[in-house]
């Protein structure tokens, strides 16, 4: 997988991932106090959250957008006016975030109403890969225009989510046969009432993929695994799991001994003297260097050679990515990398100009770094013990304080409603809202393109 990361750690990322819609982040980086892409009138943007959904292979499958909850705006949710609105601006964020890019690589869960699925402007929205979870309750009527709407939107390849507790009634079996996965809320753990669920829904309509939603913990994925359950959601994915005696393995404890000699100037042939000691490692090092990526005319057969040619601040960015894939693999080690990448190139794009080239790499390594502790099954006071780190990755990732803080404050914000307001993280960090969609969706489609091996 090191060999997809060439661009990035040769200073162009853009080949990497070169779909990657930059016309809002490029006039921002030019003056990213000041810049405001226009929205539409009446229509102002919020910020978006994603949550991953993992596949059976424990990779990332695809993601479900929302938009950020404020504290006052679940009250009315329900009204219809509310419930258009909130689908519009949905609907126009995901729009000029260009979510197309992401659509064929990943499945884009989008809930909406019913209401709005009736309108015009569905037709014109990609149908792969996109996945409306349709938002009911007990009043929503599921008439014949309803359903034959759907029966359309289903022929030109849309597909649709509905969540088991909606459809169980006779009344709606019509509308389950048509849904292509049925969203379970697994939270609670209960068995029998799953397995149950699971049951009735089977016998109305057979062959749906089943989604487990509110996956607390890593064994209730495996709970919900042994279930066949196809797609899973929930915190379990970051979650920081409490160990008893956590170590470091003797692959990643040479790659953090590494680090700490590259972060504290050790010359080439020490550095060189410590690979020769790690055959493996070197030969990592060695097909990195000379994959095409890196466009090298002549093959480098030498490790000092291959060390010139990396400098430190890429050979750091390379060892910080090998700590998630060069241990004894956990489960779900890929899911935690990919959503790691993202927030460390979100906060990255949206420093732009405002900082310089050396404190934006920084504040890449403090986005991966944020998530190490769960892949490394330490906390993270302990982890960071055992790497030299400059003062303001540490403070930021510890302390969410200093100059990096803010930045990778937005990015996490991103992924749950926990954050404080982004309003004033935007206003912090000199960048308009769509500014900020636009390089979390940017985020997203290069970390996967990353990812993806």
């Amino acid at each position: 997988m090191l060999n997809r990361l060439v661009g990035m750690l040769s200073g162009k990322p853009d080949k990497v991932a070169p779909q990657v819609n930059k016309a809002v982040l490029a006039e921002a980086d030019k003056a990213p106090a000041t810049a405001e892409p226009q929205a539409e009138a009446g229509k102002a943007p919020s910020v978006m959250r994603r949550e991953a959904m993992l596949g059976r292979e424990q990779r990332v499958a695809g993601y479900t957008f929302m938009l950020r909850r404020t504290p006052e705006s679940a009250d009315d949710a329900a009204l219809p006016d509310v419930q258009r609105l909130y689908d519009e601006t949905l609907l126009d964020n995901l729009q000029r975030m260009d979510i197309t890019r992401l659509l064929g690589q990943r499945l884009a869960f989008v809930p909406i109403s019913t209401a709005t699925l009736l309108e015009s402007r569905i037709d014109d929205w990609p149908a792969a890969g996109t996945v409306w979870v349709l938002k009911l309750d007990a009043h929503t009527h599921i008439g014949e225009a309803l359903l034959a709407r759907l029966e359309a939107l289903k022929t030109q390849g849309f597909q649709f989510a509905v969540e088991a507790d909606d459809v169980v009634h006779p009344d709606r079996h019509n509308l389950l046969q048509l849904a292509s996965h049925v969203l379970m809320d697994v939270s609670g753990e209960d068995i029998p009432a799953i397995t149950a669920q699971m049951a009735v829904v089977s016998k109305v309509a057979p062959g749906k993929h089943f989604v487990a939603m509110g996956v607390q913990t890593l064994e209730a994925f495996h709970m919900c695994h042994k279930l066949q359950f196809a797609l899973f959601m929930g915190p379990f994915i970051t979650r920081r799991e409490k160990l008893d005696t956590p170590t470091v393995g003797p692959s990643r404890a040479k790659v953090l001994d590494l680090m700490n000699r590259v972060r504290t100037g050790a010359e080439q042939p020490e550095l060189a003297e410590q690979f020769r000691h790690d055959p493996a490692l070197s030969m990592r090092l060695l097909r990195y260097v000379n994959s095409p990526g890196m466009g090298l005319m002549n093959k480098v057969g030498g490790i000092e050679q291959a060390l010139m040619v990396m400098g430190q601040d890429k050979l750091y960015r390379w060892l910080t990515l090998v700590l998630f894939t060069g241990g004894q693999a956990q489960s779900l080690d890929q899911a935690v990398l990919e959503n790691a990448l993202a927030r460390g190139r979100m906060a990255e794009r949206l420093a732009g100009r405002a900082l310089s080239a050396k404190a934006r790499d920084e504040i890449f390594v403090a986005g991966l770094f944020s998530l190490l502790d769960v892949v490394m099954n330490m906390p993270m006071e302990q982890l960071l013990k055992q790497v030299s780190l400059p003062e303001d990755i540490s403070e930021a990732i510890l302390h969410q304080r200093g100059p990096y803080a803010p930045y990778l404050a937005v990015a996490v914000a991103c992924e749950n409603d926990e954050q404080a307001s982004m309003a004033a993280l935007a206003k912090q960090i000199g960048r308009e809202i769509v500014e900020i969609n636009v390089a979390h969706m940017d985020a997203l489609l290069w970390a996967q393109q990353l990812s993806d091996v």
